[in-house]
């Protein structure tokens, strides 16, 4: 079984129409979402209606969560804020109901796997370093969790001790790959669809190949431009636009 690995499409469709056909080409079975399909970006409406029609397994982020009005902005940033109520006010009704929906991670996958949007602490917790992992990692019940909220490609896995360390990653022609060892515990990030934060602009993704034992990371270009031109015509804050160029 290969799983196709999202996280924080954020309402660029274009980077996620990339990401799919660059999957398709890969080749994938089934597909799980880490949270935040809204927020930043101009197509909200269009973001959702493409992951339904992916039948993805979802859970909610933080961004969905506001945009759905179960919760306020408070702890965002004034351009994340703005953004976020935007996408409140242009969602229909039934759409905000859907991201209301989504159940709240951890949320088991199968006997090996689950989805958190930031941490198993809470939704809103960021894993960043070897420390937050490690934080984490006691209340892993699964080898793998995937999770997103950093928007950072990453994987940490537990050594021996049970402390965290970066996983080792082997380079292939078309991805980059991570061994999932027997027993051991990961943490895996698949990195941003839509607004990628690393320093590389390019959509972010990963499949995770259940036969193979490895999780496989790719990056894809899109037609930045396009979706900073739908965002300035929806007036979103010009610091959003403009990071989209610069994946930061």
């Amino acid at each position: 079984m290969r799983y196709f690995i999202l996280s924080d499409i954020h309402s660029n469709v274009e980077a996620l129409e990339a990401c799919i056909q660059r999957a398709k080409e890969a080749g994938y079975e089934g597909v799980l979402c880490c949270g935040d399909l809204v927020g930043y970006g101009p197509n909200p409406v269009e973001a959702i209606d493409i992951m339904r029609t992916l039948n993805a397994v979802t859970i909610r982020g933080n961004h969905d969560r506001v945009a759905a009005g179960l919760d306020e902005a408070a702890q965002f940033n004034s351009h994340a804020r703005r953004a976020v109520y935007w996408t409140r006010a242009v969602l229909p009704q039934p759409y905000r109901e859907y991201l209301g929906s989504l159940p709240v991670g951890p949320l088991d996958i199968d006997e090996d796997a689950q989805l958190v949007h930031g941490a198993i602490t809470d939704e809103d917790d960021y894993i960043f370093t070897e420390a937050d992992a490690n934080e984490n990692f006691p209340l892993a019940k699964k080898h793998l969790t995937f999770f997103g909220h950093s928007h950072f490609p990453v994987v940490f896995s537990a050594d021996g001790a049970g402390n965290s360390i970066l996983a080792t990653s082997y380079e292939f022609d078309e991805f980059v790959a991570v061994k999932c060892e027997s027993g051991k515990k990961l943490f895996v990030n698949p990195g941003s669809v839509g607004q990628p934060r690393d320093g590389d602009p390019r959509a972010s993704f990963a499949i995770w190949d259940q036969d193979r034992a490895r999780i496989e990371f790719y990056r894809v270009e899109y037609d930045v431009t396009r979706t900073q031109q739908k965002m300035r015509e929806a007036q979103l804050p010009a610091y959003l636009i403009e990071r989209l160029a610069h994946g930061r």
